[in-house]
């Protein structure tokens, strides 16, 4: 079945809208950098080859990030093999700025260290709860569109969200406890 030119246009524009968050996702899942865009590539090919399916999507977004999800899913398969963490390389410019707008070094380094350890302690978060942070703090999706991109209740949603909230304070608890006792023991 032939596309139209506009079915073309619209799939090529919410792609481009949202690859930094279809990469994120990816990253997310697969936690190596090269996997994760290969993903995002081969979605792009999967979406630009194969168009909508008859009878449209309601929402080309969720579809997309439902793509890209069940390709890292199905590479993980291929893989088999344990996560290993990525170490966090942190681009000054993407850090907040201080409430004046100047961005001071102190400041910088603090939020550059506070993603890090936030980064650290998600890679280390089993997957469903990683993913599910990824998507509603992150990409800052709505519960609706999570439960979409996941197939799974709104409820549910919620639930993970919580578990996933309250397994990363423990995390970063732990870690500076950790950091505390290294530092005391010097």
């Amino acid at each position: 079945m032939q596309r139209s030119d506009h079915d073309k246009h619209t799939l090529d524009r919410v792609f481009r809208e949202n690859l930094t968050a279809l990469y994120r996702l990816a990253f997310t899942l697969l936690r190596q950098r090269e996997e994760a865009e290969d993903a995002v590539q081969d979605a792009w090919l999967r979406i630009a080859g194969a168009g909508l399916p008859p009878g449209g999507v309601r929402h080309p977004r969720g579809w997309m990030f439902r793509i890209v999800r069940n390709l890292c899913i199905d590479r993980l398969r291929a893989r088999r093999t344990h996560l290993r963490i990525v170490s966090t390389e942190t681009d000054i410019a993407s850090l907040p700025a201080a409430a004046d707008g100047q961005v001071t070094t102190d400041t910088a380094l603090e939020s550059a260290e506070a993603l890090a350890r936030t980064m650290q302690a998600m890679d280390r978060m089993p997957r469903d709860l990683s993913e599910i942070l990824a998507l509603v703090v992150v990409e800052e999706m709505s519960y609706r569109e999570v439960a979409g991109v996941l197939e799974i209740p709104v409820g549910t949603v919620r639930s993970r969200l919580n578990r996933a909230r309250r397994c990363l304070r423990e995390m970063l608890a732990t870690d500076d406890a950790r950091t505390v006792q290294e530092g005391s023991a010097q």
